[in-house]
């Protein structure tokens, strides 16, 4: 019974429920800490960014070993004539050369182009094959250096995968292909005797 002018009486289960509720609070809020701790000591995946693939130092070095390869391969056989480079799946060169008497020689130098690391071989070729080779190196005014050269100011920035001398309609070739920085395949036609592109076709 409430006495006039006293104090309410105290509830008997007020304070327990006070402090209850207060002890639950603080749980809550340690509990959240811990979470807000782990979130912000998880770190991030590391970012990885990969580099261009085709790059001018890059091309310079494809082009450098290719120059470098024809040298030790023609090197490997007195006297000889490149007639033919291209790239392996193992980043080395298969190489074909010929002597003076129409004879082709193959051999496989390493990717660096300073080591011949198969071969030479002589192939056993008829007179008519022979005749057809001293044909064309005869005719033809431009090496696969110079050759080189054309290509890439048709294609600059461009890969040699292959370079190859042959016969267009009567005319002595060097016919190439080449991947552009964008990765277009290119078949681009050098006049042998004079230098000039003859034909520049793309495939993807």
């Amino acid at each position: 019974m409430r006495v006039p002018g006293g104090s309410a009486p105290k509830s008997r289960y007020g304070a327990p429920m006070v402090l209850a509720g207060a002890v639950l609070l603080a749980l809550s809020g340690c509990a959240d800490g811990g979470d807000n701790d782990a979130v912000a000591t998880t770190a991030p995946p590391p970012t990885t960014v990969s580099a261009p693939v085709t790059t001018s130092a890059a091309v310079a070095l494809d082009v450098e070993a290719l120059r470098t390869a024809g040298s030790t391969a023609t090197a490997a056989v007195a006297g000889s004539t490149l007639i033919s480079i291209e790239t392996e799946r193992d980043h080395g060169w298969e190489v074909q050369v010929v002597t003076a008497d129409g004879v082709e020689h193959e051999m496989e130098v390493s990717g660096d182009g300073a080591t011949v690391t198969m071969g030479p071989v002589a192939k056993n070729e008829d007179d008519a094959d022979k005749a057809k080779h001293r044909d064309r190196i005869r005719a033809a005014r431009v090496d696969y250096r110079s050759a080189a050269d054309s290509v890439l100011r048709e294609v600059p920035g461009g890969t040699i995968t292959e370079l190859n001398l042959d016969s267009d309609n009567g005319t002595t070739v060097w016919e190439s292909d080449v991947i552009d920085p964008s990765g277009t395949k290119h078949e681009v036609t050098i006049d042998a005797v004079s230098g000039r592109v003859m034909s520049n076709t793309t495939e993807r």
